[in-house]
């Protein structure tokens, strides 16, 4: 009975052992870096952003006209704003802060109302989600 109660152990052991994730070439695994997008890629996913924010919006052609650089413009800032961010987590939201005012600021008089430029700021963020949902997905099914 004590050598079937040591081999059955001992062949526990070994199947619990080889469960066990087996670092590749003396290293954990790491995930691959992220792909960058290439130049159709960006494009359709700059075509869906403006589609997507200018239906939210119900941007008129002439408002579009000139709500687009404004867009543009304010996300160039937070763009290099966030390339060239120190350490300092108050400073940078300070300063995201600021950009996002003039964006308010530049906006109120090509929506024309509170409502819609407050609308404005919600439905880029809400594009942000969209984005990083989808590629939460996209991650899952791979």
């Amino acid at each position: 009975m004590k050598k079937i109660l040591c081999l059955f152990s001992f062949i526990v052991t070994v199947f619990v052992a080889q469960a066990q994730e087996q670092p590749m070439n003396g290293r954990n695994m790491q995930p691959p870096p992220p792909r960058a997008m290439n130049k159709e890629q960006r494009e359709r996913l700059e075509l869906f952003s403006i589609q997507f924010i200018t239906k939210k919006l119900n941007l008129t052609p002439a408002e579009a006209e000139k709500f687009w650089p404004v867009y543009n413009e304010q996300k160039a800032a937070s763009r290099n704003l966030m390339q060239t961010a120190k350490e300092d987590e108050i400073a940078f939201q300070e300063a995201m802060l600021v950009i996002r005012k003039k964006f308010k600021k530049d906006l109120m008089p090509i929506l024309k109302s509170e409502e819609r430029v407050n609308l404005a700021l919600k439905v880029d963020r809400d594009l942000l989600n969209r984005m990083r949902n989808e590629m939460m997905r996209r991650k899952r099914q791979m």
